[in-house]
């Protein structure tokens, strides 16, 4: 069978035992608060923290304990929001929230892409789930602001708002500002008001809300010394999962859109989690605790990436003057720095096509077309090592037949037969080797590719989303078993009859549920192979009839 054949059979059966598995095995029941957290230093190695049964009482304990009482020192103001923008996002910040003080409350992406589809925010999973909260606490972990305390707004202009709380012991001045794209910047200052040195750490918490696609998985980031951990749903059920260490940035993101918190300096641990409702993930980062003198003050900078993850402005980012890659936020497939590299190459090409020609479904065509040319010599070399294996496939027979009961002298007879015919068995394996890393870049590119989102293509409404009317799927199986009757085939009868019936199938069931971005190119591709192996059986009977 060819190489693109064994690839999406194996990622259709990954597929369905996916799925087959979730409807067999649902998620389970929500855990209980106050589970203890697993926690990893930057290197991901077990802490060397308490036990669990002494986590868990502690945790007991400070539920237990009551709530800090609003400080009576502290100007309370009524609840008030406003809406700050640039020319790419809008934040709606909130002075108040449930025991948090001044948050965003909600990301609206601005963009004419995104501009006047209702599913922009809820893609974004921020609607009405404090997208970035902030919170102050001593060393000890008590708050230095009060649950339900309000900030005073102090100055709001078109793309920046200052908020202020002040207290007996301390105030606190968060500045919000837009910067362009995708960009904001958060300044915290606490100034200390009481008469004892004061030793604080701030704490930006990040959310973001599941999604109902199966497909556009949720995840919870913490860049390490090491490398970006990843965290889903499932890993965070039975509870948080922190890192410490040297953490240069942390956030929340889905497969196109991303919320990101770069500290000018490494925090110094990060925590990733669910909400206690279980439908959003939570990313909390810390800073290093700071001594503040009676006083003084201490100023934290927190860069800000919320939106879209759009590869250029990733590598561009700039709120603040930190050594980071963002781009790391992309996935890129199993194939790690190949893949990136081979993503990155491929979508340079996917976006190229779309300046020539204006039409992203079409550029996805032509990227197909690139990519198969690319990988033909390959795949020509795979086909004519096909043929003459199928060649001695009467001489295999026979000496799989004479020495059914000796498999070491079949083997023997084997090898000998494959020498005297120059025919290498593992011939037909190197070309597919060589190109499982672009078809899974190529794979994972298209999947992620946020330029697709809310893109038309025919009768597709959206590349991102399933083909509503599942033209695609049907078409690429009829397209299939076409393709299997056609093309000579080396197994036997009952080998044959699967590969002729199920496997359409199979890509059938799988192609339901892919974005249509991706079936247009699985689509494409089965059209390039069948012409191919049409041209591949003409040329192979020609030359049986000048041969004879």
């Amino acid at each position: 069978m060819s190489f693109q054949t064994r690839v999406f059979m194996a990622m259709a059966l990954c597929a369905l035992i996916f799925i087959g598995f979730e409807m067999v095995n649902p998620p389970p029941p929500p855990e209980e608060e106050g589970e203890q957290a697993a926690v990893t230093d930057a290197e991901g190695k077990d802490g060397a923290g308490e036990s669990k049964a002494d986590a868990e009482a502690e945790a007991e304990a400070k539920e237990a304990e009551p709530e800090p009482a609003i400080d009576p020192t502290a100007k309370q103001v009524p609840e008030q929001e406003h809406v700050i923008h640039n020319d790419l996002l809008a934040l709606t910040v909130s002075n108040s929230s449930p025991g948090r003080g001044g948050v965003v409350k909600e990301v609206h992406l601005l963009s004419p892409q995104f501009e006047g589809h209702t599913t922009a925010t809820d893609s974004l999973g921020l609607a009405g789930r404090r997208t970035l909260e902030l919170s102050l606490t001593d060393d000890d972990g008590n708050l230095l602001v009060p649950r339900g305390a309000s900030y005073e707004v102090r100055e709001v202009d078109e793309d920046r708002i200052t908020l202020a709380y002040v207290g007996e012991r301390v105030e606190v001045i968060e500045r919000i500002e837009l910067m362009g794209g995708y960009e904001g910047r958060l300044e915290v200052e606490v100034r200390n008001r009481g008469d004892e040195l004061l030793r604080e750490r701030t704490n930006l918490r990040a959310r973001i809300g599941m999604s109902e696609s199966r497909y556009d998985i949720r995840r919870g980031l913490c860049r390490t010394a090491e490398d970006v951990e990843e965290e889903d749903k499932n890993d965070l059920e039975d509870g948080a999962i922190s890192y410490k260490g040297e953490i240069a940035w942390a956030g929340v993101d889905g497969k196109y859109f991303t919320t990101l918190v770069v500290p000018k300096h490494p925090a110094q641990d990060c925590e990733l989690t669910l909400s206690d409702d279980q439908q959003a993930i939570e990313a909390r980062l810390s800073t290093v605790a700071e001594d503040v003198p009676v006083g003084g003050s201490s100023t934290h900078v927190f860069g800000l990436y919320l939106g879209a993850k759009e590869l250029d402005r990733l590598k561009a980012f700039s709120a603040v003057d930190a050594p980071v890659v963002l781009e790391e936020a992309i996935d890129w497939g199993f194939f790690g720095s190949v893949s990136e590299w081979l993503g990155k190459l491929l979508l340079g090409l996917l976006r190229w096509f779309h300046g020539l020609i204006g039409a992203w479904g079409w550029s996805i065509v032509l990227l197909t077309i690139v990519v198969k040319g690319a990988t033909l010599p390959l795949t020509l070399k795979q086909m004519s090592s096909m043929k003459r294996m199928k060649e001695i496939q009467p001489e295999m027979a026979k000496i799989k037949e004479k020495y059914a009961d000796d498999r070491a002298k079949q083997g023997q007879e084997m090898q000998a037969l494959f020498a005297r015919s120059g025919v290498n068995p593992l011939a037909g394996c190197l070309p597919m080797v060589v190109q499982l890393p672009i078809w899974f870049a190529l794979y994972s590119m298209l999947g992620t590719a946020v330029e697709l989102v809310h893109e038309p293509f025919l009768w597709l409404p959206d590349l991102t989303e399933q083909d509503p009317y599942y033209v695609l799927p049907l078409a690429l199986g009829a397209l299939m078993i076409i393709q299997q009757n056609i093309m000579p085939s080396t197994m036997d009868a009952a080998q044959a009859k699967i590969m002729r019936w199920v496997m359409p199938i199979m890509f059938t069931v799988f192609m339901l549920f892919l974005p249509s971005g991706l079936g247009v190119y699985i689509f494409a591709n089965i059209v390039l192979s069948l012409i191919q192996t049409v041209v591949q059986v003409g040329t192979n009977k020609k030359a049986e009839a000048t041969a004879g």
